[in-house]
């Protein structure tokens, strides 16, 4: 049984390396031909599935917060930007709060590497989604099965694809609260 385990977990790597490497001809594609619709035409496909085929190597989350709007909910779990630091008690009300009150089709669960917070209009923090149980509550919220925020060095080596940096500028647009990029 355990040279089959560990055979699936290769086969798993690789696919993932297959996809990435996929996702990234797609991309390259795309930027030759001018855009996603050239592109459509070109591969023959319809616009949305290019779309879907560039992110088929995963995707961040980029959560939009004010650092002034932290609140608390009635259980007392607080929302948004807390403030704590990432050492002592205070680091778990943070995590609560960067894992918790998500809506995530479960189509793209399996897309979603890490989610980026940007408060105030700076990326601030990026927490790598891990392999893990995803806890659905009534309202479809998830709880986020998130690691440590990450550092700069992390960054570059476990998303190398990924557009943003640690203090990037990242403005938020009127009325988003989130958006997904591609990696």
């Amino acid at each position: 049984m355990r040279d089959l385990l560990d055979r699936l977990r290769t086969i798993e790597s690789r696919q993932r390396a297959l996809c990435a490497e996929y996702a990234a001809v797609i991309r390259a594609i795309v930027a030759k031909a001018g855009g996603v619709g050239q592109a459509a035409t070109l591969l023959g496909l319809d616009p949305k599935t290019v779309r879907a085929r560039e992110r088929a190597a995963g995707v961040v989350m980029v959560v939009y917060r004010g650092g002034r709007t932290a609140k608390a909910g009635p259980g007392g779990r607080q929302y948004g930007e807390t403030g704590h630091g990432e050492d002592g008690e205070d680091s778990r009300a943070r995590l609560d709060a960067d894992r918790t009150g998500f809506t995530v089709a479960r189509d793209k669960r399996a897309l979603l590497r890490a989610v980026v917070y940007v408060v105030d209009g700076r990326v601030v923090r990026v927490r790598e989604v891990r392999d893990g149980p995803w806890y659905e509550d009534a309202r479809g919220k998830v709880v986020l099965p998130l690691g440590p925020p990450l550092t700069s060095a992390d960054l570059s080596r476990r998303l190398p694809t990924l557009p943003l940096a640690l203090g990037d500028r990242r403005p938020m647009v009127r009325g988003r609260i989130r958006e997904h990029i591609a990696l």
